[in-house]
């Protein structure tokens, strides 16, 4: 009598195919490529970066040498004994002839005037090349102390900048000054001189506006920032940033060929292998990729049975790993003990409640903290504090709304974001979180006579209002709470204010 043996299907084994060899081929080969890419990527950027670094450092170095010089000469020319005594008892035709002289001496100046302790120039303004505004600038009280240059483009064809220098009696009292104005196409020739044609050099006053410039650079660059000392004045050299150069580009050439030559043998290799150890290979890939980008990933179910204890390590380690970035991304966001918003968090959230304020939507920011909190810890101990820092946190959590934001920056420091109220709103949620703040203390069991200072400012319209200006403004404020008396709110404006 024969017996019937059911055939088990075996999985299929991948020992008879090369396979893994053409891929390791086709990944090494690319990861050589990209990694000889890489480098030379790396070298090319710094090598533009040093060339953009020299432009700027010669540019800055000619620039200093010429405000040098004229520094020098308008110096000189101030403690010249001569002219010492002219403006302690010359007139005021002989103080202006002595300014045209000199103006003959030196024809690449705009105009050179004498001027008296006050700005006021010494003679026709007009006649010795002195704008309207130069004077005004002059009349300052300290501009014969300033020795920085004054920018004027007010007339077309005369940009200028101004300089003064104090004449001096030996005793150190001020007689005048000597102002000197330079045109600006003395410092347009200097930008020009080391101007490189694929670049940008521009020059620009602490205001921001351009002295002068050459080239402009549009889209992705490189920049390179050098203060001009003792002027105020930034030197900026802007490069365009170059991906590859024309050996690199014959780099990637090659090297795209080399693999398009490898992946169509892999492909045609493939296709000769089984449906199912291609379904094999995407799952896994598709598994893996999904776990890279932090999505759910979907569970392996191999074909063959060597690829089991890989699929089920996979499955095993992006479980964990889901679970464990979950954790580490509530961790880095949450107070320990409060499980409140810690300070990253309000960081993060903060840019949000700043744009609601540039469109016009009232935002609250409120700075609150415990009265007489470290005296609790000296007398009660720690376990009472951290007691009070849960009482607290429970009566925010309460209170706050999901558009508004309660976190804890450190120790007895809380601050809270409220949008959508005015003034009497913030001060009705105030008298609220005190009560409430009572209520939970007592909740706990704890009899204690303390209360809550706070300090609220309004965040600014303007993009310039930062976090740090909110905060400060909101912590003089509760330090004017404190200076009061404590257990109150103050407010440093209305709605709207910066």
């Amino acid at each position: 009598m024969s017996t019937y043996a059911p055939q088990h299907r075996h999985s299929a084994s991948l020992q008879r195919h090369f396979l893994w060899l053409l891929l390791s081929v086709a990944g090494l080969f690319a990861a050589g490529i990209a990694l000889s890419l890489w480098f030379s990527l790396q070298a090319g950027g710094q090598t533009q970066q040093r060339l953009l670094e020299l432009e700027a450092r010669q540019a800055r170095v000619s620039l200093v040498r010429l405000l040098d010089y004229y520094h020098k000469l308008i110096d000189n020319t101030a403690r010249d004994p001569e002219l010492i005594d002219l403006m302690r008892v010359g007139t005021i035709e002989e103080q202006q002839q002595w300014a045209i002289s000199r103006q003959r001496l030196l024809p690449d100046l705009l105009g050179l005037a004498l001027v008296n302790p006050q700005g006021g120039v010494l003679g026709e303004a007009v006649s010795l090349r002195v704008g309207p505004r130069c004077q005004q600038d002059m009349q300052r009280a300290d501009t014969l102390m300033n020795i920085r240059p004054l920018l004027h483009r007010e007339v077309a064809g005369s940009e200028h900048i101004d300089l003064v220098s104090a004449v001096r009696e030996t005793d150190g009292e001020i007689l005048g000054g000597v102002f000197l104005s330079v045109r600006l196409t003395q410092l347009q020739r200097v930008i020009d001189d080391t101007f490189h044609p694929d670049h940008a050099l521009i020059l620009i006053n602490a205001a921001g506006s351009t002295i002068a410039r050459q080239g402009e650079i549009k889209g992705a660059l490189r920049e390179v920032r050098l203060d001009i000392p003792e002027t105020g004045w930034t030197l900026l050299a802007q490069a365009p940033v170059q991906r590859f150069t024309r050996g690199g580009e014959m780099q990637v050439l090659a090297g795209l060929l080399t693999l398009g030559a490898v992946l169509l043998l892999l492909g045609a290799t493939m296709l000769r292998l089984r449906r199912a150890m291609l379904r094999d290979i995407v799952s896994t890939r598709d598994a893996l990729t999904a776990l890279a980008r932090d999505e759910a990933v979907p569970a392996i179910v191999p074909h063959y049975v060597e690829f089991e204890p890989a699929a089920a390590d996979i499955n095993r380690i992006a479980l964990h790993l889901q679970e464990q970035r979950a954790r580490l991304e509530h961790l880095s966001l949450t107070d320990p003990l409060t499980e409140l918003p810690n300070r990253r968090a309000f960081e993060t959230r903060f840019p949000q409640a700043q744009g609601l304020a540039e469109r016009q939507h009232p935002v609250a920011l409120v700075l609150l903290d415990i009265d007489r909190f470290k005296g609790i810890n000296d007398r009660y101990g720690h376990g009472v504090g951290d007691q009070v820092l849960l009482a607290l946190a429970q009566s925010l959590k309460e209170l706050t709304r999901r558009a508004d934001l309660a976190a804890r920056l450190a120790g007895d420091e809380f601050v809270v974001l409220l949008s959508g109220l005015d003034t009497s709103g913030v001060n009705v949620w105030y008298q609220r979180l005190s009560d409430r703040f009572r209520s939970e203390l007592n909740a706990f069991g704890l009899d204690l006579q303390i209360g809550l200072s706070a300090g609220q400012t309004w965040l600014g319209s303007a993009s310039s209002d930062t976090m740090n200006d909110a905060l400060a403004r909101a912590d003089h404020a509760l330090y004017q709470a404190k200076a009061l008396g404590r257990g109150q709110l103050v407010q440093d404006g209305a709605p709207g204010a910066e």
